[in-house]
């Protein structure tokens, strides 16, 4: 049974759906925004970007505060909001100083260079890993649903995997310095890169530790040089709102952590929050030991580190996913080269195509259709792991 469903994925197959499913998603999303008479010829998309720019505009203005003030910034996105409601800013200066060039850019324009700006970045820093392999690679990557609906909502998925992929390419090829800038960008948002360090101190990389934590602190310190300390004091005055602001449910449909799977299920915070902390040191524990394993190809390592990332926060969102397509790229490459195992194909097509459907399978079963991803692919990983360790896995038969 298994044998004839992964007989099904084929490569040209897969193909046709990289070069449909993003541009449907962006037509879809343009038709049914224009299907409402009172939003006809708006600009459909940058759902969430929306949050970005008005923040930017605040930001260039000098008015910090007027982050916080819901009077001031819900207000500004209400001019521009086409579906849902007004969103909180939960991130961090260092993010803000990201953003401040697009204040000086119109909505639909800011929207389309952001977009730009991540598409960019994730090819260069993909490029590395995509060296020698056909085009599907590419295909799989910017064909991926993940980063249609990372478009249509103009959330930053891109960027953040961008980074991360970046800083380790660079690390391979022994650029230590643009490897912990990289690693610095990631301050952005912090809360997906706390395995890092496990990583590095797994590997004994203390020369990237150290070149990381200098860089991390400018990039720190340079909110309070443009913004003033009063940028920090704020962010995490109010950073206990995030527990308040994703606690609705359909925000909770749209994460892929234990902890909102929890939530959804209708566990009590309280013990959402226990399997959270299990979760985040189940995860730190298998990056641990895939570092430590000087057996496992770096690629296959970067890959766990990746899907690990997005299991110790208690949000995470499904745009956030385009950390798991990296992960997903490197798999197939390795099992390009090696040879693919029994169900492989299966597994990484469903962390491919999954995460569209994540909120429906949410909404539809109550079930954290989006962690059980998660889960797969670190099985994925770990079977890859074992078998450059010497165990045997017989490999299944390849497919055209």
């Amino acid at each position: 049974m298994l044998r004839r469903i992964e007989a099904l994925i084929t490569r040209d197959r897969v193909g046709i759906l990289c070069v449909l499913i993003v541009p449907m998603l962006l037509l879809l999303d343009l038709v049914r925004t224009w299907s409402d008479p009172a939003n006809w010829g708006r600009f459909p998309y940058g759902h969430d970007f929306i949050a970005f720019w008005t923040a930017a505009r605040l930001a260039a203005e000098g008015r910090i505060a007027a982050l916080y003030d819901p009077a001031v910034y819900f207000a500004m996105q209400k001019e521009l909001i086409l579906e849902g409601g007004v969103l909180p800013w939960y991130y961090p200066p260092t993010y803000l100083t990201m953003l401040l060039p697009f204040a000086w850019l119109g909505f639909a324009v800011a929207w389309l260079v952001f977009c730009l700006t991540g598409i960019v970045a994730l090819a260069l820093a993909a490029r590395p890993y995509l060296a020698g392999r056909d085009r599907l690679g590419w295909w799989l990557l910017f064909g991926a649903p993940v980063m249609g609906v990372t478009l249509v909502q103009g959330q930053n998925g891109a960027i953040v995997a961008a980074l991360f992929l970046g800083a380790f390419a660079a690390r391979a090829a022994g650029r230590t310095w643009l490897a912990a800038v990289l690693i610095a960008g990631l301050s952005i948002k912090p809360h997906l890169a706390v395995l890092i360090p496990v990583a590095l101190i797994a590997a004994g990389d203390w020369r990237l530790i150290l070149r990381a934590a200098v860089t991390t602190a400018a990039a720190v310190a340079i909110p309070c040089a443009i913004f003033g300390l009063e940028s920090w004091q704020l962010a995490l005055a109010h950073l206990d709102g995030t527990r308040v602001t994703f606690a609705e449910g359909d925000t909770l449909a749209q994460m892929v952590t234990l902890f909102a799977g929890a939530l959804v299920l209708g566990l009590p915070a309280n013990v959402a929050a226990g399997v959270q902390a299990l979760s985040a040191i189940f995860a730190a524990g298998f990056v641990w030991w895939l570092w430590r394993a000087r057996t496992v190809p770096p690629t296959l390592r970067l890959a766990g580190l990746l899907l690990a990332a997005l299991m110790v926060p208690p949000y995470g969102f499904r745009y956030d996913m385009v950390l798991t397509l990296g992960a997903t790229l490197l798999v197939v490459g390795q099992a390009e080269r090696d040879g693919w195992l029994p169900g492989e194909r299966l597994a990484m097509a469903s962390l491919w195509f999954l995460p569209l459907v994540v909120p429906n399978i949410a909404h539809a079963t109550g079930l954290p259709a989006g962690f059980a991803l998660l889960l797969l692919g670190l099985w994925s990983v770990w079977r890859r792991a074992i078998l450059s360790s010497g165990a045997r896995i017989r490999p299944a038969p390849a497919h055209p």
